[in-house]
């Protein structure tokens, strides 16, 4: 479960496409009018559950996997199954820290926030869902705006990078910095669907900057404000809990 948690993902050739010049100026245009273009809905939605597909890929390794997920504004919870639908392992992550437990090795590891970003390769493992595919946005978060004929770019104050479509106002991809080459800090958002009167990507891809790695994920359900969400990782009293 380990060797899955860390693993890194094949480029796509279209990566360049995404990451090359695409003639964008700054814009003139304040953050409040343009925030009021743009498809943002994260106050609506406060916690979700779902289950996504994996497909992952690498020069030397190549699997696929079932993510379950529930997140909420504060926390979050992943379960990893394999292809053969065994669960190997579940991730919980608070803004404060993360811990890990390997079913299979019946090991549990618990880091802070800061150190999971090392260990998890910029966090991708523990990412919080809700913030993942609804991000808060408000305009102190924004330090430029640029502009092409077919998108917005919002650089934020936390150094991330936010591409939305004119046309639709929907989010297309993020940026976040990196050094790490491993890093997971590309995300890119398609096959857009209507649940519950939002408009959500139902495909999204990873991938590592170096370009070298990528995971795809197809989202099989979502359910939006579920009642009673639970974060149980479900760690037996009988495993201790590692620090790192």
């Amino acid at each position: 479960m380990l060797a899955f948690i860390l693993v890194a993902f094949s480029c796509s050739p279209r990566m360049a496409e995404f990451m090359a010049d695409e003639g964008f100026n700054r814009s003139n245009a304040p953050a409040e009018a343009v925030l009021e273009k743009l498809v943002l809905e994260h106050e609506q939605v406060q916690s979700l559950t779902g289950r996504a597909n994996a497909r992952i890929s690498a020069p030397d390794y190549s699997d696929q996997a079932t993510l379950l997920f529930t997140s909420d504004r504060n926390q979050s919870l992943l379960t990893m199954r394999n292809n053969l639908g065994i669960e190997g392992g579940r991730i919980y992550a608070d803004a404060d820290s993360v811990i890990m437990y390997d079913r299979i090795e019946k090991k549990a590891w618990k880091m802070s926030k800061e150190d999971s970003h090392e260990v998890l390769l910029n966090g991708f493992s523990a990412f919080n869902v809700i913030e993942f595919l609804l991000p808060p946005i408000t305009p102190d978060d924004v330090q430029d705006i640029y502009e092409n004929e077919s998108q917005w770019m919002l650089s934020l104050t936390n150094g991330n990078e936010m591409y939305f479509d004119k046309n639709s106002g929907l989010l297309k991809r993020i940026h976040q910095p990196a050094e790490d080459p491993r890093a997971y800090n590309h995300f890119i958002f398609s096959d857009h669907a209507r649940l519950d009167g939002l408009e959500l990507p139902r495909r999204i891809q990873i991938l590592s900057n170096d370009e070298k790695s990528t995971i795809f994920l197809l989202l099989q359900s979502l359910e939006l404000n579920p009642p009673d969400p639970t974060f149980d990782i479900g760690l037996p009293d009988d495993i201790p809990i590692s620090r790192i």
